[in-house]
């Protein structure tokens, strides 16, 4: 059981690299004039690719088939992505708070759905 806040604690770190990696390629595409919406499905995709890899080698030390793990893992991620979205505009809409508190509260739901569903279904 002392096992899993650790690997909490990792896949919250992961998560953070993500959005780094996720801001800086968005940051790089569009100042080079890259339509938004390419940059940003690239910019996510990265951040995807990058949270698989270490999450499979290090938060979850690659207890999964590679080719079956990343398949879930990407549907685990489009799922969350359209919750969380779902959330965001319903947050934003129906508490009328901000864009940023809203993102922020289902970034959170988006955080604690990752980390069960790749623990259970993608690195189980």
């Amino acid at each position: 059981m002392a096992k899993r806040p650790l690997e909490f604690l990792k896949f919250c770190l992961v998560g953070a690299v993500n959005t780094g990696v996720d801001f800086t390629v968005f940051t790089v595409f569009s100042n080079l004039g890259v339509v938004l919406f390419v940059a940003q499905c690239i910019s996510y995709t990265c951040g995807v690719l990058n949270s698989f890899l270490l999450n499979r080698t290090w938060t979850f030390r690659g207890r999964a088939q590679s080719s079956r793990s990343f398949l879930r893992f990407l549907v685990l991620n489009l799922g969350t992505l359209t919750i969380t979205y779902g959330l965001l505009i319903y947050f934003h809409n129906h508490f009328v708070w901000s864009i940023l508190v809203s993102k922020l509260l289902a970034t959170g739901v988006s955080l604690v759905i990752n980390f069960i569903g790749s623990r259970l279904l993608v690195f189980g």
